[in-house]
């Protein structure tokens, strides 16, 4: 870590098997020599209550400790809880960004509360609990299977907070819909557990609507190669691709992608958010401009970036004493404020057309001729690589771009997920069992520091 000047953030909160409240913390960060680097800090014990301004003192303590500026922190990748959001939306304006697997998972499930699929998961959740809780009927459904030449596999329980294993049940339901029945209607006492035919055709519609979303569940959650940069060209192709309405869609399939499109594209309203995302998007050599709908416009978003951080390299004093010494000027010649005198007749209005047209192409000429925009039109106009190319070895051979290059090593080493955090957890409820209750929060966090980062 000492060799970077950058680093990204994912941070979660988390109780443990005893009932200890914790927070996670994850760093990441690409070095001098353009390697992704990522590494777990703390599983830090936080008995106070779980309000943004404990969780943004805790945070800034944590980097305090590891010797890490507040300056060097680029991003904070968090869930979208109000605490989460609140504490870092004020500890860093423009610098937070939203789990895309928390809000994928909140997207879908305003797709699964619609009332029709509510009600039918609802009915095949209590069907296959009746079958995990009987041996008997697991016996029978296993004949069934293979009466009716159908794969020997056991019905599956969900985890009502994750959608992915609500679909995992759904389906393998759907898989082996009919040995269930035959099983339920063999036994006078169960056969008024057999689903309605409605309900059926309701699972298959959701069937259909998750099953293309399955894989985009783990897709972004990866931690030693960027991530960023996809998520833009990921969420198009969900919008425009996956979730648009087909000719032979129902109704009620309509209603689910529209409810999951809408909530999904309204977790990325925030335009410093969308801002980050697009930035990310153009500085990887595998897409640049190609998913963006105004690219004029995203590049000279880009440039303002470098332009930005090139004054802030400079320093703002600078820019401040000509600002204090243009008002100075002002002052001296009086409070007074010369008006322009009004063009007199066509040729005055002609002339002062003119000389407007002409400033104006001067002031894009000058722009032009800057080295910013000269590096990012070079770079922008090179062909873009193939995506199963490494974006930052791309980087690592290519030094003609020493501004674009400076950028892409703040902004691609942000997560697009939080799942890191969440990994931390699992090694923590791994290691602190009911064997293992005692453990003080202290070794807890040295023991969970050690299982991650030891190689």
């Amino acid at each position: 870590m000492a060799e970077a000047k950058h680093f990204a953030f994912t941070t979660d909160l988390w109780t443990s098997n005893t009932g200890h409240p914790y927070m996670s913390l994850t760093v990441h960060y690409i070095t001098p020599a353009w390697e992704m680097k990522a590494a777990y800090l703390e599983t830090a014990f936080l008995p106070d209550d779980h309000t943004s301004e404990n969780i943004k003192e805790t945070f800034e303590n944590l980097i305090k400790e590891w010797g890490i500026q507040q300056s060097a922190v680029e991003c904070v990748t968090t869930d979208n809880g109000t605490n989460m959001k609140a504490a870092f939306k004020s500890l860093l304006p423009s610098n937070w960004l939203s789990c895309f697997g928390h809000n994928l998972n909140l997207a879908l499930g305003k797709a699964l509360k619609i009332d029709q699929v509510d009600a039918s998961v609802r009915a095949c959740r209590s069907v296959v609990q009746g079958f995990n809780h009987s041996w008997k009927r697991r016996r029978e459904l296993a004949k069934k299977q293979a009466d009716l030449n159908l794969p020997q596999h056991t019905l599956i329980h969900d985890v009502v907070t994750r959608w992915g294993a609500t679909y995992d049940m759904i389906s393998r339901f759907v898989e082996q819909h009919a040995a269930v029945t035959a099983t339920l209607m063999a036994d006078r006492n169960t056969r008024h557990l057999v689903l309605r035919g409605s309900y059926i055709s309701t699972l298959e519609d959701t069937c259909k609507v998750l099953k293309p979303l399955r894989t985009f569940t783990d897709s972004l959650a990866a931690e030693t190669c960027i991530t960023i940069s996809s998520l833009r060209p990921v969420l198009q192709h969900l919008t425009e691709s996956i979730l648009t309405e087909k000719d032979d869609d129902s109704s009620l399939v309509r209603s689910m992608k529209h409810a999951i499109c809408k909530n999904l594209q309204e977790w990325y309203e925030d335009s410093n958010m969308a801002n980050v995302i697009n930035m990310a998007c153009v500085l990887d050599p595998r897409f640049k401009l190609n998913f963006m709908e105004e690219a004029d416009s995203v590049k000279r978003q880009l440039e303002q970036h470098l332009t930005q951080e090139s004054s802030d390299n400079v320093g703002s004093t600078s820019t401040l004493s000509q600002e204090s010494s243009a008002r100075g000027e002002c002052e001296d010649e009086g409070t007074s404020v010369s008006i322009p005198e009004a063009p007199k007749g066509l040729a005055g209005i002609l002339k002062m057309i003119t000389m407007k047209k002409q400033e104006n192409r001067q002031s894009a000429d000058m722009v032009k001729s800057t080295p910013t925009f000269q590096e990012v039109s070079a770079y922008t106009a090179l062909p873009t690589i193939s995506v199963d190319k490494d974006p930052l070895q791309w980087w690592k051979d290519n030094e003609e771009f020493p501004r674009l290059a400076k950028l892409a090593q703040k902004i691609l080493c942000i997560p697009a997920t939080s799942v890191a955090s969440e990994r931390l957890f699992s090694s923590s409820g791994n290691i602190q069992t009911v064997f293992h209750s005692s453990l003080k929060p202290e070794k807890l966090n040295m023991l969970v520091f050690l299982h991650k980062n030891l190689p």
